[in-house]
């Protein structure tokens, strides 16, 4: 144990090596110190405090993750029969012609801005 102080001491300074300095020292020793008990309680107080945010979340987005996998086993079991498909994707069209109609103009400024800037920063 002499050796290891020795040696703590040499490589990070007495205060790391008596247990009061950084949680991890400079050559790779884990220190257990007032820093990381300080630091492990200050994560549990926000966690405490964030929980009940995060069970929200999950209890309000558990509904459309539900229903989304029940839709994409629904489509894939529709996509194998042969003669569902084809009315399947003729419901389909509308909804995805709207994805594209929504999305393709954003994409299309995100891209215009994305080479106009380039061709600016260029010297």
């Amino acid at each position: 144990m002499r050796t290891y102080t020795n040696n703590m001491m040499a490589a990070n300074g007495l205060a790391v090596a008596i247990g009061y300095g950084p949680a991890i020292g400079g050559n790779g020793y884990t220190v257990t110190g007032v820093n990381a008990r300080l630091g492990r309680r200050v994560r549990n107080v926000a966690l405490f405090f964030a929980a009940p945010f995060i069970g929200l979340a999950y209890l309000l987005a558990f509904p459309f993750v539900g229903f989304a996998l029940l839709a994409w086993v629904a489509a894939k079991a529709v996509m194998k029969n042969d003669v569902a498909r084809p009315i399947a994707l003729t419901i389909a069209a509308p909804f995805i012609g709207l994805a594209f109609v929504t999305v393709g103009p954003v994409a299309g400024l995100v891209a215009l801005a994305w080479f106009g800037g380039r061709a600016m920063l260029k010297p």
